[in-house]
């Protein structure tokens, strides 16, 4: 049964791939050291006399900022509106919309009533100040929010456009690595309207009020998952089920984090089901103290840097059908990787199961943390996939702030949830609007052989908005005019 079940953790014996990745942590020690010693690792400083280690972080290249700028200011502004109607043409998201009560609806929700109750909920306007501030009464939103507006629903409609997104041309050239698609995980704080179960008070964050925190797995700049935790939630908790229960095309091979995705479990958890976790460090001298080896800790006694311990390897042996146990388990859908982290910590320090899932973590870790110390290219990689994910939660917040506060409406936390997964859904709208620009210019300087301008496509980030009206009275009942990319791409000089 096990056996079946498509997890690599699960098709190779355990003394197989023990030994594969303690060779791979005692092949990443040698040449760390060596180079260290050799003076090749231009980004670390060690000082002999204190036997410390200093670093010097790899700058990001913003290069593309001033450019992107630029390129935006020389669109014609838009209502968001006329994007939506544009997206939907080109990836019919909307007829994921289906009525709660198909057989008794009297009729079917105009694409213009879709539209205008999900950007009230995703810009804080609420059903009666859009009924105020567009072209679309109050009960018809009111009766469109009850029969169309479900999680599943707008699940299955955001999904549509991320896959939308990932068929333009432009999509692959979002991706600076070759042998991996990245993908990075974060959270974002929202105040709420009226207090509900999920929210909690945080003085930091939200002053006198209360909020919660919307979690978001993006990839190559496309929204793929989020959901509401707790302001009290550790945020390491989800790392795994945000990106298992992934339900688009766009499936990430790296997921990427800030320490605050870091815990005693997830780089084996990830590794269990053939991900790898690469978070962006901060503190080095708190991540030379998780450096462990699995070898006799004596053949590195004239390294320059030493291991803080051995791995325990016998220990994650024998532990390993119970292992195989929890990994089916999380494979199945049947626990979420919170509640497995929960139960690991109610047992004591001693319990075989949580010291063998931690001992493996621990090897995964130091492999992972001598490859970052190593590598410049791969921290460079890290830091721009986080600074991705914090471009997003600009553009969630400016939405956000349409309606007045960065915060959720709704009474309950359904109603924030479908509120959060409506904002998503704009934001989806927004990104995939400037992909098809970027493609459809793409395309053009290929046929031109415009090489400088193509390098400078390939940098713009399309989680952009300086170009479309955000707020405004809108109108939703169509005039007939849809928005004609090539007329916007004939008029941009890209130089």
């Amino acid at each position: 049964m096990l056996g079946q079940m498509d997890i690599p953790w699960l098709r190779q014996p355990i003394a197989t791939q023990l030994d594969a990745l303690t060779a791979e942590l005692r092949e990443q020690w040698l040449a760390f050291n060596c180079e260290l010693r050799q003076g090749k690792l231009k980004h670390l400083d060690y000082d002999s006399a204190t036997k410390t280690l200093t670093w010097r972080r790899p700058k990001a290249d913003n290069d593309g900022t001033q450019q992107e700028e630029s390129f935006y200011e020389q669109l014609s502004f838009c209502d968001v509106a006329d994007i939506f109607r544009f997206v939907n043409g080109q990836c019919q998201f909307l007829s994921a919309l289906t009525p709660l009560q198909p057989r008794y609806a009297k009729q079917v929700a105009d694409s213009d009533s879709l539209m205008a109750v999900i950007i009230a909920q995703a810009m804080n306007h609420g059903n009666l100040v859009m009924a105020k501030t567009s072209d679309i009464p109050y009960h018809v939103l009111e009766t469109t929010y009850q029969q169309y507006l479900r999680l599943a629903s707008l699940q299955a409609a955001n999904d549509k456009i991320s896959n939308g997104i990932a068929a333009l041309p432009i999509f692959p050239h979002y991706s600076f690595d070759l042998g991996s698609l990245y993908g990075s995980v974060d959270g974002q704080k929202f105040g709420v309207e009226r207090p509900t179960v999920k929210a909690r008070y945080s003085r930091k964050y939200f002053g006198r009020g209360k909020g919660v925190v919307a979690y978001t797995l993006l990839c190559n700049h496309v929204p793929l998952q989020s959901w509401l935790i707790g302001a009290h939630e550790f945020e390491a908790h989800h790392v795994f089920d945000i990106w298992y229960r992934n339900t688009s095309d766009i499936m990430p091979t790296t997921i990427t984090g800030d320490m605050h995705s870091v815990n005693k479990a997830n780089f084996a958890i990830l590794h269990w089901f053939g991900l790898r976790f690469e978070p962006r460090f901060t503190d080095l001298d708190a991540r030379l103290k998780e450096l462990y080896c699995a070898d006799d800790p004596g053949l590195y006694e004239k390294c320059l840097l030493r291991p803080a311990g051995q791995i325990d390897r016998q220990a994650i042996v024998d532990e390993k059908a119970n292992i195989d146990r929890i990994v089916a388990t999380l494979g199945l859908k049947e626990m979420t990787q919170g509640t497995l982290i929960r139960k690991l910590c109610t047992y004591t320090a001693p319990n075989p199961t949580r010291r063998a899932i931690f001992e493996f973590d621990k090897l995964i870790r130091s492999i992972y943390t001598l490859r970052y110390l190593r590598d410049p290219q791969l921290q460079r990689n890290v830091h721009r996939s986080q600074n991705r994910i914090e471009s997003y939660h600009q553009l969630r917040s400016a939405n956000a702030q349409v309606g007045g506060k960065k915060e959720l409406t709704g009474h309950t936390d359904i109603d924030i949830e479908i509120s959060n997964q409506c904002a998503r859904l704009i934001a989806n709208a927004i990104i995939y609007y400037n992909s098809a620009i970027l493609s459809r210019l793409l395309a053009r300087c290929e046929e031109n052989g415009n090489a400088k301008a193509l390098a400078m496509i390939k940098k713009i980030s399309p989680a952009a908005w300086r170009h479309i009206h955000l707020n405004g009275h809108y109108t939703f009942r169509s005039t007939g005019q849809l928005i004609d990319l090539d007329a916007i791409v004939a008029g941009l000089n890209l130089g």
